[in-house]
């Protein structure tokens, strides 16, 4: 038992943009997958204090004497434990839980309903959503983690916190691949109960798609297999809603030969090319006809940033494209005929590209995705957006890590042969702004610019917007979750399964 109470535009210019270009390169959706997932926050009252909470531990120890608690917020371990890929609402609960097997999952679980102890449960900790302050405790899953794949039969079982790195490796040594987003370290059961952006969107739609059964703890405490044939509705849920209907230890995966990424490597061709912000408009003519045209499958961000360390306002166009690695040349020859000042690129193996992206990675700071569906790209309302990010980080310098970013696919999502709580295969541009900045006291201002970026971008026509699922908790939830009965299908589901809002009141309000 652990118990712890207790030169002009040089070569520095140039290297600081491609540096930056490769640590967000294949940025996609990501980490708002992330930012998003199977962090749980249970319902109880918030009337729970720290001292009340911390007299039901013992009980829980009694039960569980293997079990890991961590209490003393000045010992090293449990800070770690708290820290979070970003620090907006980051709280400090009373207790952190390691169960290491799904029986200490359960268990912990089943004492924090009979304790009416709140709990939020933590993967890759890049949720904005998976902290809670002293009245409750983090249900930490870093010990218990795993994955089997089924070669044969083309799938994976995974168990926990397995990140996606761990994943992608794991599946292409079996030559395989499935759905999966660019960030390395994110959960990776969150990020296909979330919906899960993918890299190969056009090829095996979203993660969320992939999801063939699923072993989950209901707001009863009790163990309930998810499938086809067990309990199809609740399966129609998890596919993109997951997070709200209980805490999920093993999750069943469709898997895709590397074949299918069109050619015998395994390999997603990869670049970057790197532009002066004052040529955006003609960039942005180019690439309208190139991300318009399906011929090839490309894909990728028109980024707007300030790269380190020089931090000149600069265009880079993380770029990908699937197929044969030759098909890259042609493809981006536009762009290539417009001499950028850097043009690079080559094959990667799949597990490997979101590698080298360490420090879009690292723990803290004021990070979150700013992700709303676009229909179309618009030249003017794109240069519009270039206009706001330069009043952001003229006005808050702590944000110059901040990019604004417009992401496309040339082809469109594959979408299932069923029904889910995912329905975004409609989109295939984004509005997808990293904010990151480190001054608390610009919290708001920051926000506000992501707000009109967005807004310039969307358009006034209201009945195009759509909402990433697992990108945000506010606003509209049938911009989430779109589509004639699908919200009134999901809230049925909810009130079936977690009428209580044990795994967050998001359906029932």
């Amino acid at each position: 038992m652990v118990l712890r109470f207790e030169k002009d535009r040089g070569e520095e210019d140039l290297d600081g943009a491609i540096t930056q270009a490769e640590l967000m390169c294949r940025n996609d959706l990501q980490m708002r997958n992330s930012s998003h997932p199977s962090h749980f926050l249970t319902g109880f009252p918030s009337t729970t204090s720290h001292s009340s909470t911390m007299a039901f531990v013992p009980q829980l120890l009694a039960g569980l004497p293997e079990l890991e608690i961590l209490t003393d917020k000045n010992d090293y371990k449990f800070q770690e434990h708290t820290k979070r890929w970003s620090d907006i609402d980051r709280k400090i609960p009373a207790a952190i839980v390691l169960p290491a097997s799904e029986e200490q999952i359960q268990q912990t679980v089943q004492w924090a309903l009979r304790s009416s102890v709140p709990f939020v449960t933590k993967s890759g900790g890049h949720s904005l959503w998976s902290t809670i302050g002293e009245e409750g405790i983090i249900i930490d899953l870093s010990k218990y983690s795993g994955i089997e794949v089924d070669a044969s039969g083309q799938r994976a079982t995974l168990r926990g916190s397995i990140l996606s790195k761990d994943v992608a490796v794991a599946l292409a040594e079996a030559g395989l691949f499935t759905a999966l987003g660019n960030g390395n370290t994110v959960g990776a059961i969150p990020y296909f109960l979330g919906g899960g952006a993918s890299i190969t969107s056009s090829i095996t739609g979203f993660g969320s798609d992939q999801i063939l059964s699923a072993r989950m703890i209901n707001a009863k405490g009790e163990f309930i297999e998810i499938t086809e044939e067990t309990e199809p509705d609740l399966l129609y849920a998890i596919r993109g809603a997951g997070q709200f209907f209980g805490l999920t230890t093993q999750l069943v995966v469709r898997a895709h030969p590397l074949s299918e990424l069109g050619n015998a490597q395994g390999t997603i061709w990869v670049g970057s090319f790197v532009f002066p912000l004052d040529r955006a408009r003609e960039v942005a003519a180019v690439m309208k006809v190139l991300m318009d045209d399906s011929t090839h499958a490309t894909a990728g961000l028109m980024m707007v940033m300030a790269p380190p360390p020089a931090r000149k306002p600069t265009l880079v166009i993380a770029a990908r494209c699937t197929g044969s690695p030759g098909d890259a040349s042609v493809a981006y020859k536009p762009l290539y005929d417009l001499n950028p000042l850097v043009a690079n690129g080559g094959p990667v193996p799949i597990q490997n590209t979101s590698d080298g992206r360490e420090v879009l990675a690292a723990k803290g700071g004021f990070k979150r995705f700013g992700v709303v569906g676009l229909r179309r790209f618009d030249e003017d309302a794109f240069l519009g957006m270039v206009e706001v990010w330069k009043k952001l980080v003229a006005e808050c310098p702590d944000a110059a890590n901040t990019a604004f970013n417009f992401q496309w696919d040339s082809r469109p999502v594959r979408k299932p042969a069923f029904e889910s709580a995912m329905s975004l295969h409609d989109i295939r541009y984004w509005q997808n702004n990293l904010i990151w900045h480190t001054d608390p006291a610009n919290r708001e201002k920051v926000d506000g610019f992501n707000d009109e970026s967005i807004a310039i971008m969307r358009g006034p026509d209201s009945s195009e917007y759509a909402d990433f699922q697992n990108g945000t908790r506010t606003g509209p939830i049938e911009l989430r979750f779109r589509g004639e009965g699908k919200v009134d299908k999901l809230r049925m589901l909810k009130r079936k399964w977690d009428p209580e809002g044990l795994f967050t009141t998001q359906l029932l309000d």
